[in-house]
């Protein structure tokens, strides 16, 4: 209710589930899948760590569920100009025989011979897409990967995982080689934190993640300039892309110590952030910070007995602060907000701001 219906007639030539497609119940595997079929479009599924036999003694049985209904774990196809390798790095490990089993992110020797051997068939400059469960980061043996992909010029990655929203630039600080930084994108959760919170109008927790970002999906598109990711928070606007966070109302002679939080949620080191008054002032530049949004700890106070709790705030990588101007006189005002992201596209958001000549009771 929270995503399928919304995307019923989509013109998306495909679509992909990044990973633990359900939560360990793997009976529901055939379910699921017929419940996505009603949107019409083929369909690809990376394998994640719930998607696994955990009871399997090796990792060469863990997977075979999921490869009885979906197909191999990790494989490639080409769509349009662009090249798509899904990447298994789950690894399942049995320490002992009868101990409890255990995952580790990772892809193996056998994997990264597959990887090496089907670029090779690719030109150096075509744009190739890796698609996998766990962050690229986070993938013990990554650094296999990196060299056989650091020197192609177009090249991204996608995970999910962590239910957070992130762009990650891989560069030499972890072993990168390439002549640019690897553009990584940890990729927005359905579920968002778990299908927790109060619910919506749809009565489905509002589930906003744990880095104050709303639940949904990314759309991709493909074109001759190389490739563009734009979030798209579920039930919601496609305009929908940011949110401004500040007091109500604030007394006039405070304003200068009044923070204003924005969360873009797309948002990037490559993005600019800025906010004006009443459309009269000039733009003030916000400043990217990396902590937990107050909006997401100020909705976790407010939703402490709503069962499932949500998640514990994390440090979100897409929020931007500042202060308002000093004595801004008493009346509406409003705030406005743009974002420029990567790609040189503006978007907008606003809040109204009541500004009061008498000091607010505490």
């Amino acid at each position: 209710h929270d995503v399928i219906e919304e995307l019923v007639g989509t013109d998306a030539s495909f679509g992909v589930t990044l990973g633990d497609i359900l939560f360990d119940n793997l009976s529901l595997f055939e379910s699921q899948a017929r419940t996505i079929a009603l949107l019409g479009i083929p369909w690809y599924n990376v394998i994640g760590n719930h998607d696994i036999n955990l009871q399997a003694t090796h990792d060469r049985y863990s997977d075979e569920t999921f490869e009885r209904h979906f197909g191999p774990t990790y494989y490639s196809f080409d769509y349009g100009a662009a090249h798509f390798i899904v990447l298994d790095n789950i690894e399942w490990l049995v320490d002992t025989p009868g101990s409890k089993g255990r995952y580790q992110p990772g892809l193996g020797k056998e994997q990264l011979a597959f990887v090496k051997r089907d670029l090779s068939l690719i030109p150096e400059d075509q744009l190739v897409v890796l698609l996998m469960h766990v962050p690229l980061v986070d993938t013990k043996d990554r650094q296999g990967l990196y060299r056989l992909i650091e020197k192609r010029p177009f090249c991204i990655s996608l995970s999910g995982h962590t239910h957070h929203h992130e762009h990650r630039f891989i560069t030499r600080e972890d072993g990168w080689q390439g002549a640019e930084p690897h553009h990584h994108v940890i990729n927005v959760t359905v579920s968002g934190s778990w299908w927790s919170g109060a619910l919506n109008d749809n009565q489905v927790p509002h589930s906003t993640m744990a880095d104050g970002a709303p639940n949904g999906y990314s759309i991709m598109s493909f074109d001759e300039d190389g490739y563009k990711l734009d979030f798209k928070a579920a039930g919601k606007p496609a305009s929908e892309q940011l949110r401004i966070h500040l007091p109500s109302t604030v007394y006039t002679r405070k304003t200068h110590e009044v923070p204003i939080w924005v969360n873009v949620y797309n948002g990037s080191e490559q993005s600019k952030v800025e906010f004006r008054i009443d459309r009269k002032e000039s733009w003030i530049e916000l400043k990217k910070t990396i902590e937990p949004d107050p909006y997401f700890i100020e909705l976790s106070k407010r939703d402490e007995n709503v069962d499932p709790k949500l998640p514990k705030p994390k440090n979100s990588y897409h929020l931007w602060k500042g202060t308002l101007p000093a004595g801004i006189a008493p009346g509406s005002h409003l705030i406005e907000v743009k974002t420029t992201d990567r790609h040189g596209r503006v978007y907008l958001a606003h809040r109204s701001l009541r500004v009061t000549g008498k000091p607010i009771e505490q």
